[in-house]
């Protein structure tokens, strides 16, 4: 009964939009990709025959991604937009969204209906529970407040972040990948999932992505600067409503102690931006600086805290971009002191990364040649505080970027004309080669193509 109902408000609410002025749109597409793996191994580690398997792009080195195809639906009308997402991805699911903004204000939501029509409690408020987010802006814009229980991912926003080289790359194990937008992997670069193994952008303190946050943020013409705390909205408890017990996030611990303070100056041609959280001494800064079709910077991250094993990584590098081709060359040193670190590094491990890229649009309408290089030199100590043979890893990656439509060479799966809200339609074909040292770079010897289309 209480699935009828629900769907006969859903009914109802959808005859009352129709009935309203506003404006109807359509959009989807699918991607359908696959990977043969040139490298396979048995379970002795011998040559083993290649294998095939069905697989989105960024399945084979991040985990999420998979085939799929969708169709939005969406409306807008004055200062209200929403929409139903039909998709075929991990087993099919419906999705629906909403966002209202206001004149100085903007609150936004999507939870997965099938979750809802079906009383599934657990889903929706956990992995099928999408956003839950909103902001307020005062004094005309001087100051930004933003709430989120399921925050928006933030990663085009970058708040208080500039030159990224040293960020810390992420975890390399699929199964303990965290979505929780903090510093969850380490600054050594690793092989075959996740960031790796260029080492060059990653995560960095503000990083959100259906976090729990609260932010406040003072913009002013060149500068902005504020702070963030987060789990503050924390559900994980004792007891059920309305008899709830305590929380299991420690109040000063848990929040006050990883309260992120930071800043962002912005003024052509410099950039500079730094970021503090308190309970490890976490500290990043980071600098860029722009003239003409080159582009120079400088970052540094560490973990310095007594309690905690000392990582940090300091690097740089400089590009150059006239349009039609361009190359970049980012160099950085990694440190992880005295203990193993969250990344699963072993004790004393150092890295010094060399990372070279070149692209040209060989068809600048329509196709992109790009290949990525990098030169590891690993060391340190061992457990025994003796010191390491320092050990080569090498890696390269070409890839041919077609974009059907003819809009212009793309820059790569999240390019100009990329994403699922985009048109991006074309075929995207890579290959990665990489020589691992044992322990901190896999070995990878895949092939892979993607084909998508969006409307």
């Amino acid at each position: 009964m209480k699935k009828i109902l629900v769907v006969l408000l859903m009914l109802a609410v959808a005859t009352g939009v129709f009935a309203l002025d506003g404006d109807w749109s359509l959009k989807g597409g699918a991607e359908i990709g696959t990977l043969v793996d040139l490298g396979a191994k048995d379970a002795g580690g011998n040559s083993a025959p290649a294998v095939i398997w069905g697989s989105g792009f960024n399945i084979p080195y991040g985990g999420y991604g998979p085939i799929n195809g969708q169709l939005v639906v969406g409306y807008n009308w004055e200062s209200f937009a929403s929409g139903i997402t039909f998709q075929n991805r991990d087993g099919g699911s419906i999705d629906g969204w909403f966002d209202w903004s206001g004149e100085n204000y903007k609150f936004s939501a999507d939870a997965n209906l099938g979750a809802l029509i079906t009383n599934n409690a657990a889903a929706v408020t956990d992995s099928n529970f999408g956003r839950l987010w909103g902001y307020y802006n005062f004094l005309n814009g001087l100051v930004h407040l933003e709430v989120a229980y399921k925050a928006r991912d933030n990663d085009g926003d970058k708040l208080w972040v500039s030159d990224q080289t040293a960020a810390f790359a992420k975890k390399t194990d699929l199964s303990t990948v965290s979505w929780r937008g903090d510093i969850t992997g380490g600054p050594i670069a690793h092989g075959a999932n996740g960031r790796g193994p260029w080492g060059i952008g990653g995560d960095y303190f503000t990083k959100v992505d259906h976090d729990q946050m609260l932010l406040t943020n003072v913009v002013l013409s060149n500068l902005n600067f504020g702070f963030m705390m987060k789990k503050l909205f924390d559900t994980d408890g004792y007891g059920d409503w309305p008899n709830k017990g305590a929380g299991s996030v420690k109040f000063v611990d848990g929040v006050l102690k990883k309260l992120i303070v930071g800043f962002k100056f912005d003024m052509q041609p410099i950039q500079v931006a730094a970021q503090f959280r308190m309970d490890d001494f976490g500290l990043y800064f980071g600098g860029r600086w722009f003239i003409g079709s080159v582009t120079a910077g400088l970052s540094f991250t560490g973990l310095l805290g007594s309690e905690n094993p000392k990582e940090m990584k300091f690097g740089g590098g400089v590009s150059y971009n006239p349009g039609a081709f361009g190359a970049s060359i980012n160099a950085y040193y990694a440190l992880v002191k005295d203990q193993p670190s969250s990344a699963g590094d072993p004790a004393g491990s150092t890295q010094i990364g060399i990372v070279p890229s070149f692209f040209y649009n060989v068809i600048p309408t329509h196709l992109r040649f790009q290949t990525d290089f990098g030169f590891y030199l690993n060391g340190g100590k061992n457990t025994d505080n003796s010191k390491k043979a320092t050990e080569v890893a090498w890696a390269v990656q070409p890839q041919l970027i077609w974009n059907f439509l003819g809009t212009g060479a793309d820059d790569g799966y999240y390019g100009a004309s990329g994403g699922w809200s985009g048109r991006a339609t074309g075929i995207i074909v890579r290959y990665r080669l990489i020589s691992g040292v044992d322990g901190i770079m896999e070995d990878n010897n895949k092939l892979d193509v993607t084909f998508r289309w969006n409307f």
